[in-house]
């Protein structure tokens, strides 16, 4: 072998580990296929368990890298420890496009037009229960924060990896209970790769809070403050495809009105969310 040989081989070694180095660690988007999952979040207020949901999914990626969540059983629980199954008429569950057996069918990606704004009817028909509906709002953002070009997973390539993304507003709008949230930005960083896996970390900053609510009676509530959160998602090397999320951390900070409030008011609202995306 000539010493000349020898260079040109070395310049193509040196070629291939930098274009190794610098390939994208995940696929653009999941490969095709139907994955099996278990949503859980528990909220807790003053050190009490005041709102749980347990729902089976799946998340099912066409040929033409579109997303869908397919809802088939969800639990609910006021305290932790009691849980009931969630259930809608007939005709709720022709208008969710429920799977056989199942409760809904969600188009998570890409959005419509007017989804990516404001998850409304066109998002979710607005007879979902809560237990159908809640759930989806972490699970969309699970999806979307490796696919979503504004967020720049893409632009991780080596451990340590970190990117800003814009501020970005996420919105509701059911009926009698509405939502604004607004984060002024954030990052995304890579937070550790091996040949099967990486893990993806997805973190606001603090984002202001506005919700209207009716109550028990159907009075009524706004509530307005910060929300904090953070997602860790791992991610399989291979196909793209999630293999777990949960939040890393959720705080909430709310101040409630209502009519009838004592003179000095309601106490400030301290809520902790812990989520988990399993594989099932």
């Amino acid at each position: 072998m000539t010493k000349r040989t020898c260079v040109v081989l070395a310049l193509g070694l040196l070629a291939l580990t930098a274009a190794a180095a610098a390939a994208r660690p995940f696929p653009a988007t999941p490969a095709p296929g139907v994955r099996h999952y278990r949503y859980q979040v528990l909220e807790t207020a003053g050190g009490a368990v005041d709102k749980g949901f347990i729902t089976d999914f799946d998340l099912r990626t066409g040929r033409d890298g579109s997303i869908d969540a397919l809802i088939l059983d969800s639990r609910e629980t006021n305290d932790g420890k009691t849980w009931t199954t969630v259930a809608a008429p007939a005709a709720c569950l022709m208008a969710m496009r429920a799977p056989p057996g199942g409760l809904a069918t969600v188009r998570l990606w890409p959005p419509s037009t007017d989804a990516g704004l404001v998850l409304g009817a066109s998002f979710l028909d607005t007879c979902a229960p809560d237990g159908v509906f809640l759930p989806l709002t972490d699970i969309l953002n699970v999806v979307v924060i490796p696919v979503a070009s504004k967020f720049h997973a893409a632009d991780l390539r080596r451990v340590g990896d970190e990117a800003r993304y814009d501020a970005f507003t996420g919105a509701f709008d059911r009926g009698q209970d509405h939502m604004k949230e607004v984060a002024n930005g954030g990052t995304v960083k890579l937070m550790s790769l091996d040949r099967g896996q990486g893990v993806i970390d997805w973190a606001p900053e603090l984002a202001d809070l506005t919700l209207a609510e009716h109550g028990p009676q159907g009075q009524p509530i706004g509530l307005q403050g910060t929300e904090h959160w953070a997602f860790r998602l791992t991610l399989d090397r291979r196909s793209g495809a999630l293999v777990r999320a949960q939040t890393t951390y959720d705080d909430l900070d709310l101040a409630m009105t209502m009519a009838g409030a004592p003179p000095g008011g309601l106490p400030r609202l301290k809520i902790a969310r812990v989520v988990t995306i399993e594989p099932r």
